[in-house]
């Protein structure tokens, strides 16, 4: 083998490592799949964030009305006084 040979296939190897260096495998091991799939499952049945049920949003609209028709009175008093 002519030594232009041997060098041409010692650098592609250098670059192949460099490559592996920058760019290593992304799959993840069985554990780490495993792991995943449970906490994925386990965020599904007990999720962070709950959705109020009908009965606090309906509690909750009512609590914002109040709060709204006090807001009208303070904003026509507001109105009276400026003009």
């Amino acid at each position: 083998m002519s030594p232009c040979g041997r060098a041409r296939r010692q650098t592609s190897r250098g670059a192949m490592a460099v490559l592996a260096w920058k760019f290593p495998r992304t799959r993840l091991p069985m554990g780490a799949s495993a792991l995943c799939v449970v906490v994925l499952c386990w965020l599904y049945i007990f999720p962070v964030y709950r959705l109020p049920n009908e009965k606090e949003i309906v509690q909750g609209v009512l609590q914002q009305g109040t709060a709204w028709r006090r807001n009208q009175t303070a904003a026509r008093a507001f109105s009276r006084d400026v003009a």
